[in-house]
Formats: C-alpha cells, sequence, structure tokens
C-alpha cells in the first residue's frame, strides 16, 4: 500500500508536467507583412501588420506594384537590402518575397520604396531575448531507489517537451513514507523560451 502514493504522486507530478508545457507552448505569430495600394497619383501603400517579431518576414505585395525593400537588417540571402537598392531586394507585384531578419534587429525600421521614395514602412525585430513571463521552474522527484544510481531508474514520461534525461541528484522530501519523508531523486527544469523546449538546470 505503501507504493502507491508515491506513484500516485508521481503521475500527478507528470500530468501537471505536461498541462504546464501545452501551455508554455508559444502561440504561432504571423510572419507575414500584406502590402496594398495604389501608385496613384498619389501614391497610397499600407502595410498590415505594422511590426513583425520573428528571424525571418514575408511580404505580401497585393498592390499592383514592385517595391524596394530598403533595410540594413533585412537580408535576401546575398547581403543586406541596404540603401545601395539591392536589385533582389524586391517584393514584385502581386507575389511574394521572404527575407531573413538579422540578429540584434529591435524594431528596426524597414522602408517599401516606390520611384525612389519612401511610401510605407514597417518594423522587425529579431527574437533573440526569450521573453518575460515563460513558465517557472519546475521540480521533478520520484523515491531514490534502493540500489542503483537516480539516472539509471528515472521513469518513463519525465522528459518534456525537448528535455534530456539524467541530471538527477538525491534529496529528502516530506511526501516519501506517507508524509513521514525520506530519500527522493530530483531534478530541476527550466523553460527555455527562445527554443520553446524544457532544459535540465
Amino acid at each position: 500500500m505503501q507504493t502507491r502514493r508515491p506513484l500516485a504522486i508521481l503521475a500527478a507530478t507528470a500530468i501537471t508536467g505536461l498541462g504546464l508545457t501545452a501551455l508554455a507552448t508559444p502561440a504561432s505569430a504571423s510572419t507575414t507583412v500584406t502590402i496594398n495600394g495604389t501608385a496613384g497619383p498619389p501614391a497610397i501603400f499600407q502595410v498590415l501588420p505594422s511590426s513583425i517579431a520573428g528571424t525571418s518576414v514575408t511580404l505580401n505585395n497585393s498592390s499592383g506594384e514592385g517595391l524596394p525593400v530598403v533595410s540594413q537588417f533585412l537580408s535576401d540571402g546575398d547581403g543586406a537590402c541596404s540603401a545601395d537598392r539591392d536589385s533582389k531586394c524586391i517584393v514584385l507585384p502581386n507575389e511574394t518575397a521572404t527575407f531573413d531578419i538579422a540578429p540584434g534587429a529591435d524594431s528596426a525600421s524597414v522602408s517599401l520604396q516606390y520611384n525612389f521614395s519612401e511610401v510605407a514602412t514597417f518594423t522587425v525585430t529579431y527574437p533573440d531575448a526569450p521573453a518575460a513571463g515563460g513558465p517557472a521552474p519546475v521540480v521533478q522527484q520520484f523515491e531514490k531507489p534502493a540500489t542503483g544510481t537516480c539516472d539509471e531508474a528515472q521513469p518513463e514520461g519525465l522528459n518534456w517537451g525537448g528535455a534530456s534525461s539524467g541530471g538527477w541528484g538525491e534529496s529528502w522530501a516530506q511526501w516519501r513514507h506517507e508524509g513521514q519523508g525520506g530519500a527522493v531523486c530530483t531534478r530541476t527544469l527550466d523553460y527555455n523560451n527562445s527554443t520553446a523546449t524544457w532544459q535540465v538546470q
């Protein structure tokens, strides 16, 4: 009868952890900017949304004009789309084009041009810093085995969301022996916002 309580605690910990993993998965943010407008006169172009966070951005040009893209923080894979007006840094009429966002971009401005004049802008941010507000670290524990190491005795189901096996240490926990306490194997998992995975601390 004594073995049921630790197993129940382990199962509850695993279920709670799976719930946290599901909650911690970031929502998929769109990295597509849609361009609408006309060359006029006057030239009126609009972009939605006005800011993007990601490692790349796709421009969907719904206008009937080819628009050069100028930003030192965007690249067409063959260098930055800087003010030298790289011929590859253009989004053709009624087509899409994808550009890489440079690490370090933090609300960096991107200019869309028509006849050598800026007609619309949006900003890009490269997510190189973990976002605030991720899940708190999670402590995992199970009964210390009578023989062998904690790493060897790790039960299945504890490597949540990309966490590796191992990293266990020995400790004492109150829940052992019907609340009287005892030896346990323990480790802490931290959530890495930039990779959306759990990692052993």
